[in-house]
């Protein structure tokens, strides 16, 4: 279930050796990162050849799989017509073209190269981020089929919960989800306040169905390998962690709970 290309050495990619990772080998075509990508997106990632033509190549294996969880460098910021943040290759959106599945984003982070994308190709797609690292909700409302959540500070897994459920319950398809963990409690940087109790919960709801994640903001090591375990053990069936769900701040939860009552499906294009 865990994917990496056999080239990578980043130290997400050992996380993932270290877990049981699959390697893949071979590379992937241009043809299939025009796909969802454009000519000058193609000129632009030319002289990293390698490394996009590898990440397509691990998409395809997901793809193969039916269900897969993994790491091409992050995938969020890669856009239409340019890659951003060292994000070469969407490959999120890539097998959500190939699939017909919804992309859900769950990252501090707005996807920008992932919406971009969402503008050109019009599959359904759902945002979850930190409200202060992207637009207002009203600022999206235009787009038929896209939902935004955007969170306030001090939203734990009680939040996140609720909106991954809702999202889940309202779209029974296949999932691309870019899955972020610098929303973990203990991500140096963040504000948000989900625990390994998130991760198992989701895990356990995607258990029987078609999905793909892929790892973006992988944090720290110690919160990568605690937060993926426990994801890994609610798809398979194993245990709740044994850490304490996270704290939550009133207000937080009362604001996601106003953004679920308005919350509606995104269209099909």
């Amino acid at each position: 279930m865990l994917l990496v290309h056999a080239d990578d050495g980043r130290w997400v990619a050992r996380v993932l050796r270290e877990l049981g990772a699959e390697a893949v080998e071979g590379v992937a075509t241009w043809d299939e990162v025009r796909l969802i990508h454009s000519e000058m997106f193609v000129k632009a990632v030319a002289k990293h050849e390698a490394e996009v033509l590898a990440a397509a190549a691990v998409a395809n294996a997901a793809l193969a799989k039916g269900r897969a969880v993994f790491y091409v460098g992050g995938t969020a910021m890669a856009g239409l017509h340019a890659p951003r943040s060292n994000q070469l290759f969407n490959a999120a959106v890539y097998i959500a073209k190939r699939s017909g599945a919804a992309v859900i984003s769950i990252d501090r982070h707005f996807p920008t190269g992932t919406w971009e994308l969402h503008l050109e190709h019009g599959f359904p797609l759902y945002l979850v981020y930190g409200g202060a690292e992207g637009p207002t909700r009203r600022q999206l409302a235009g787009r038929r089929e896209a939902t935004a959540f955007p969170l306030p500070p001090g939203v734990g897994d009680g939040g996140f919960w609720k909106i991954a459920r809702h999202v889940l319950e309202q779209w029974d398809g296949p999932v691309v989800i870019q899955l972020g963990f610098d929303i973990h409690r203990e991500d140096p940087t963040g504000y948000l306040f989900a625990s390994e109790t998130f991760y198992h919960k989701l895990g356990r709801a995607l258990a029987g169905r078609e999905f793909y994640i892929s790892i973006e903001c992988p944090s720290t090591p110690r919160v990568l390998r605690a937060a993926l375990e426990a994801l890994l053990s609610g798809i398979t069936g194993g245990p709740p962690p044994r850490a304490d769900a996270g704290w939550e701040s009133p207000e937080a939860a009362r604001e996601v709970d106003r953004m679920l009552k308005s919350a509606r499906r995104p269209a099909r294009r």
